[in-house]
């Protein structure tokens, strides 16, 4: 049937920031697909009863334990699917140039990737198979007022994933990222319940709409099944139509 193509039945899929808003829709969409899933989480929730569903605790922005929690996954389970998704934005700070919070969101926007992509990515070369979908952001294609240490995180996985097409797209592993536009989550949400930034960023849109997490989750269910099987080292960008938008 046509929609075997899209089911995730039986592969193991690393997710990175599983709690927040975009990466609950994408775990949820996941688990519905079939999935057995390593949520990755600073702080996973108590319960959890779903036997494809295994929260996992790590501290991203430690990048020695992020190191060692990755020869961890080595070790004992065979990953097919990586989603880095895991970054915090723009970051409290008395100057949006200041080296503190841009080394906190390196650490976790593009260290942390670059570290389990480079420790998993060999186990899933030796089986020739493998998609890795990193989330970057339309804050990596164009500028954004003070907010520089998030754009330059962005514009730095976005490279990274092109990297890892470039090294194993011949021992069959995808890489590509994906690009949400204006997404409504806790990260958003003063601009959301702002009645003139709400419109503001609707009326940069092509759709005249913020996105929901769930057109980001679909859209990486996608490049995480076989129906993406010919699509690697790309950027598929979801935001409604804001960077094509002219007049």
């Amino acid at each position: 049937m046509w929609h075997d193509i899209f089911s995730l039945q039986g592969k193991c899929i690393l997710l990175t920031g599983a709690t927040g808003g975009i990466g609950s829709a994408i775990l949820n969409v996941f688990l519905e697909a079939g999935a057995f899933v390593l949520a990755v989480s600073r702080n996973p929730p108590d319960n959890n009863q779903n036997p494809n569903l295994r929260w996992l605790n790590c501290d991203l922005s430690d990048l020695s334990s992020t190191k060692q929690f990755a020869l961890d996954l080595y070790e004992r389970f065979e990953i097919e699917v990586i989603v880095n998704n895991a970054c915090p934005n723009n970051l409290p700070s008395p100057h949006p140039y200041d080296l503190k919070p841009y080394e906190i969101i390196r650490k976790i926007g593009l260290d942390a990737p670059y570290i389990l992509c480079g420790t998993l990515a060999p186990s899933m070369a030796e089986r020739h198979k493998g998609s890795i979908i990193n989330i970057t952001s339309i804050n990596a294609e164009a500028a954004w007022p003070a907010n520089p240490a998030y754009q330059v995180v962005k514009s730095g996985l976005k490279m990274l994933t092109k990297a890892l097409a470039r090294d194993y797209g011949a021992y069959g592993i995808r890489a590509n990222n994906v690009c949400p536009g204006y997404v409504h989550t806790a990260m958003t949400n003063s601009s959301f319940t702002s009645e003139e930034k709400y419109k503001e960023r609707c009326a940069k849109t092509m759709l005249g709409r913020w996105g929901l997490p769930e057109e980001i989750a679909r859209t990486c269910l996608f490049l995480a099944s076989d129906a993406a099987s010919y699509i690697t080292g790309t950027d598929v960008i979801v935001d409604g139509g804001w960077l094509a938008k002219g007049l």
